[in-house]
């Protein structure tokens, strides 16, 4: 498959290996993430995204079977360690959101904490996400609201970059957008923004 945007997921790639020190920052999130989305024993949940796994671990010290999936290798392999200290079994692989080689309807659970907000097409990114997710199932992301400090931040990056035809992170939190996004394929839209 040609992908019109290799060149730029390959410098993500690159730049998502300097991520590991921040992950401690994601741990509340991570939590808040797995409650909202009703996380439970023996349901079948994949992390796109998964980074350093942190949402990957909270899944399944619930008792959930767990599959994570990183554009970056350090991040897999980061995850992996995580996931060995927390004492969980979870498949992590590198993956492509835009291209998630697994069959359809595959999960109960579909997350994502602040990685699937950085695929290059929105569109892509959540048909595969909604691909893989089985009917009636869950998927509940994190993202950063545009009007807050990380939004502004993206904003004032996203004059700059992303390249064209690349969708703004920043996207992700407006809930119009997201709504217009997952258009009929999920009825059940809950939004929560934290203070």
């Amino acid at each position: 498959m040609n992908d019109p945007h290799a060149q730029f997921k390959a410098a993500q790639r690159e730049g998502w290996a300097l991520f590991a020190p921040l992950e401690a920052g994601t741990t509340k999130p991570a939590a808040e993430l797995v409650r909202h989305a009703r996380v439970r024993a023996q349901q079948s949940v994949l992390d796109v995204g998964c980074g350093t796994g942190v949402v990957a671990v909270t899944a399944a010290r619930m008792g959930a079977r767990v599959r994570g999936i990183d554009l970056s290798p350090v991040l897999v392999g980061r995850a992996k360690e995580n996931a060995s200290l927390a004492g969980v079994e979870i498949e992590f692989t590198e993956g492509d959101v835009e291209s998630l080689a697994l069959a359809d309807a595959s999960f109960d659970i579909v997350l994502s904490q602040f990685g699937h907000m950085f695929a290059p097409r929105a569109e892509v990114a959540i048909a595969e996400m909604l691909r893989v997710l089985k009917p009636g199932g869950t998927i509940a992301f994190s993202t950063w609201p545009p009007e807050h400090f990380v939004g502004q931040m993206f904003a004032l990056v996203g004059k700059h970059v992303p390249p064209p035809g690349v969708s703004p992170p920043p996207q992700w939190g407006d809930p119009n957008l997201v709504r217009q996004r997952l258009g009929e394929a999920v009825t059940d839209v809950f939004f929560v923004t934290a203070a």
